[in-house]
């Protein structure tokens, strides 16, 4: 009887060590459009049916994945909506991580950094705004203002760069050598991909910005909550 209990407490302990450095291996992905509009995942053929502005995926055990995302626009009358293919691809990820990753919605690319190790770094997606149907659009219509002849000259150089600390590098030297009004600010922001560099923009540019009275609305800019507390604090030391 002693062996029978000595080998069931070793049988449990086994497959409490595996479960425990297995879920040590999994990753989680924080998916994000650029524009932030609300977005709908397919990982692996497996369809997560929620549509947020962010959407976190958990628990992923695999190095190699598929996935599709699709740019959401709820109907009027709230019953379903459409969904338009932004990306599909294949990527690999490292086990224990958390992954930051933004689809490009003009370049239609993903871009992924790897954040904090393990799980601790996770953070529940915000509610998903209610639609304003009096901005109710087809997807695909251009709703933005014509460029400045300087601000569309940026665009082009900082489209034909890859890397995003390099699309934050010309941002930051256009904005060193003029000054910028925060409804240009914001246009130009949404050409970089990743929260902390967006981050580093705004803080440089805030010499820069003739109407400093509007510089703390720009908070929307960013798609994480974290990020979002970061960006009131430095509006708030700026005081």
């Amino acid at each position: 009887m002693k062996n029978i209990t000595a080998l069931f407490l070793l049988l449990f302990q086994s497959l409490f060590a595996f479960a425990q450095n297995n879920k040590g291996n999994r990753s989680t992905l924080n998916i994000h459009l650029s524009d932030g509009s609300p977005l709908i995942v397919t990982i692996n053929d497996r369809n997560f049916k929620k549509v947020n502005t962010l959407i976190t995926i958990a628990d992923l055990p695999r190095k190699r994945h598929n996935i599709q995302v699709y740019k959401f626009r709820a109907y009027a009358d709230g019953q379903g909506g459409k969904a338009e293919l932004m990306y599909s691809g294949n990527f690999k990820i490292e086990p224990g991580y958390t992954y930051d990753c933004i689809v490009d919605v003009n370049t239609r690319k993903l871009y992924i950094k790897k954040m904090t190790p393990g799980m601790n770094s996770y953070v529940p997606p915000p509610p998903a705004p209610a639609p304003d149907f009096r901005k109710d659009v087809p997807l695909g219509a251009s709703g933005g203002k014509q460029l400045a002849p300087g601000l569309f000259e940026l665009n082009k150089k900082m489209e034909a760069v890859k890397e995003d600390t390099k699309k934050l590098q010309l941002a930051q030297d256009y904005i060193g050598m003029h000054m910028i009004n925060t409804s240009d600010l914001r246009q130009i922001v949404s050409w970089i991909m990743f929260d902390d560099n967006k981050m580093k923009l705004l803080k440089t540019a805030y010499p820069s910005v003739q109407d400093k009275e509007l510089y703390a609305g720009l908070k929307d800019i960013f798609t994480m909550p974290a990020t979002q507390k970061e960006f009131e604090d430095y509006v708030r030391s700026l005081k």
